[in-house]
């Protein structure tokens, strides 16, 4: 009987370590349940934050394309005017020309006259 009740009680230590072990097995899981609730709450932030900041590249993308599309029809507007200008000018320059020549035209005219 004696020996029986060594045995109930060697089984009873090692229960108790054993329940020991779980309680610490247990905290230490629920430590680490922390730590990766408190990395999840930081991933969220970031995305949170990276998706502030993607939002804030489209604006600025639209930005540039509305600003692109500006300046192409600026350019095609700008360089139709600086066309009517070049052929104002070389039609104005042709013009004098023809008028100068004409004069000499005359002139050899009316020299070969005499």
């Amino acid at each position: 009987m004696e020996e029986t009740l060594k045995q109930i009680l060697s089984e009873l230590k090692h229960m108790r370590t054993d329940i020991n072990e779980l309680k610490q097995g247990q905290q230490n899981l629920e430590s680490g349940q922390k730590v990766l609730e408190v990395g999840q709450q930081n991933l969220e932030a970031g995305q949170k934050r990276l998706e502030a900041q993607q939002q804030t590249l489209e604006a600025g993308l639209d930005r540039v394309e509305n600003g692109i599309q500006t300046l192409q029809e600026n350019l095609v507007d700008r360089l139709g005017l600086y066309t009517e200008k070049i052929v104002q000018h070389v039609d104005n320059k042709t013009e004098v020309l023809n008028k100068r020549v004409f004069k000499v035209e005359s002139e050899i005219e009316r020299l070969s006259r005499q």
